[in-house]
């Protein structure tokens, strides 16, 4: 018995010295290692960057407005189906896939007698709005003549664009990280910093679509942070130089925020 109180009271002893040799620093101190990601922010940093992709377009939409006039609304409806289906023949004509062929707006309106005080309709016109996407751009020429000699009283609009846009916008976002990356690491390093941890990063999203005349149509694509348009240098010529084709610009811009911590 007197031994294992003896034996207690060595091991008290020994904790009690250890506790004291702690609290005066002979103990082991906790030491921080320092590397990329590690060290203790100093602050953080917001930047953004942006990546433009030009491509040559691929695909075209053109619309085309078929309008007449008649005294009835009937008889306006009547000749005009006779003139869009001639013109939608001879378009089918050249080759174009029915699913490639739209009716994009149809108007029938009235038209009053502007001579007098009272309302009186003298007539009333008709119109039909037709949507046509070539995947051939070179044939565009040929559309604009084949559809305007056969009935088409009017081209509404000619839209470009790509149909591999799903690879070109993810490029380009790809890019404008490492745009937005390097800017951070240079903003930094005129600082006498670096750069720690990304902490987040953002995009911002555009819409590219189609209006059809009047706005009686509106057809949407939410491409992300991806818009599609003729670029401001290119010009639209064909072969004979007539027509010529641009470009089309496929953007990017994203936000990035990270740490900064001493530079190594």
């Amino acid at each position: 018995m007197d031994r294992n109180r003896t034996l207690i009271g060595v091991l008290l002893g020994i904790v009690v010295c250890l506790l004291v040799w702690t609290v005066a620093g002979g103990g082991p101190r906790l030491v921080r290692a320092y590397g990329t990601g590690d060290e203790s922010p100093l602050g953080s940093i917001n930047v953004s960057g942006s990546s433009a992709i030009r491509v040559k377009p691929d695909r075209v939409t053109v619309t085309f407005g078929i309008e007449n006039f008649s005294e009835s609304p009937r008889a306006a409806r009547e000749d005009n189906a006779r003139l869009s289906k001639q013109v939608l023949s001879a378009i089918r004509a050249l080759g174009v896939a029915d699913k490639d062929v739209a009716t994009a707006c149809f108007n029938l309106q009235p038209e009053y007698d502007n001579y007098t005080s009272r309302r009186i309709i003298v007539g009333y016109w008709a119109r039909n709005t037709i949507a046509v996407t070539l995947r051939d751009v070179a044939q565009m020429e040929s559309l604009l003549v084949t559809a305007l000699e056969s009935g088409a009283t009017a081209v509404d609009g000619i839209e470009f664009s790509v149909t591999n846009l799903r690879p070109l916008r993810d490029q380009a976002r790809e890019q404008a990280v490492k745009a937005a990356l390097e800017k951070a690491r240079d903003m930094a390093g005129a600082a006498g910093l670096s750069i720690g941890t990304v902490t987040g990063i953002s995009e911002n999203s555009y819409n590219y679509g189609y209006y059809g005349f009047y706005g009686g149509n509106r057809q949407w694509a939410n491409v992300q942070n991806v818009v599609q348009d003729l670029a401001n240098e290119g010009a639209i010529t064909l072969e004979d130089g007539s027509i010529a084709l641009g470009e089309i610009v496929v953007k990017a811009e994203v936000g990035v925020t990270a740490t900064l911590v001493p530079a190594h």
